[in-house]
Order: C-alpha cells, then structure tokens, then sequence
C-alpha cells in the first residue's frame, strides 16, 4: 500500500492505492458485490479488525467480551463451581444468561468487561471445569466506560 496524500475534504480521509493480484482482486470484488459494500469500507474493515486484533494480543487493552458455553447439569457440583467462579471475578461478569437446552445440556452465555488478559484467564477457567463440554470467548476491543472496572 502507497499513500498518495490526496485528501478528500468531505470525509477527512486519505485516499491511497493499493497493489493486488487480478485473481485475487476479481474474488474481492465477487464477495463485495454479495455483500452490498464497497472496496474502500471493506478495506477500512479489515484495517480496523487487525488494529483490533493486536490491541487485544497485548492483554493490557479494555475489552469487552462474550462467553458462550454448554455444559452438562448433572455434572455433580459443576452449577455451584461455574457460579463461584463468576462470583469471584464480579467485576468482570457483567451479566449472565442461562437457558436448558434439553434434559442434560445447559448453556450459559457471559457478557465480560475488563482487560483481554483478564477475561481469557476467567474464560479458560471456567471452560477447564469439569462437565463444560465446549465454548468460546469473543473479544472485542473497548474504550467505552462499560469495558472499565468499576467498584459496588
């Protein structure tokens, strides 16, 4: 990528050129016209995802988050373990939802604030316990105030 510095006023943004191969151009342009977008906000897109991305891999940065998980109900005491564990991290879980998928199988959705470091250490926690049979964290850089501790 190459900045050329022209400017357009209107957005304040800087347009640039870019380099890239036909085929690879032409399949870009192929998922772009599915999509409805257009190369630039596209581009801006994956600009922002991978700012994003690296932000979150210092661990340091605000985060906001959500914790999906399934996990069996007649584990024997794995319903108290997963709300201890919240418990003990009450100022990253902002809020929690449970729902029976079926006679054996619960799943519990967390929405996290707090650094990236520290909400993957409560998600590998809780995922490690016992009858949680799958889940992810998702991760989303954050800078608003709910992505900031804050004291009760």
């Amino acid at each position: 990528m190459r900045n050329t510095e022209d400017r357009e006023n209107e957005a304040g943004a800087t347009r640039f050129s870019v380099s890239m191969e036909p085929d690879l151009l032409e399949r870009f342009d192929a998922l772009l016209g599915r999509s409805g977008s257009n190369r630039s906000k596209a581009i801006r897109d994956l600009v922002r995802l991978q700012l994003a991305r690296h932000e979150l891999e210092s661990g340091r940065s605000p985060a906001v988050g959500v914790l999906a998980f399934v996990y069996d109900h007649g584990q024997p005491d794995l319903a108290r373990r997963l709300m201890e564990v919240q418990h003990e991290h009450h100022t990253e879980v902002v809020s929690s939802s449970h729902v029976h998928l079926d006679r054996h199988d619960c799943i519990e959705v967390l929405i996290l604030r707090g650094t990236a470091d520290r909400l993957q250490q409560l998600a590998d926690q809780l995922l490690a316990l016992k009858g949680v049979r799958q889940g992810q964290l998702t991760l989303t850089p954050a800078t608003c105030p709910l992505a900031h501790r804050h004291h009760h």
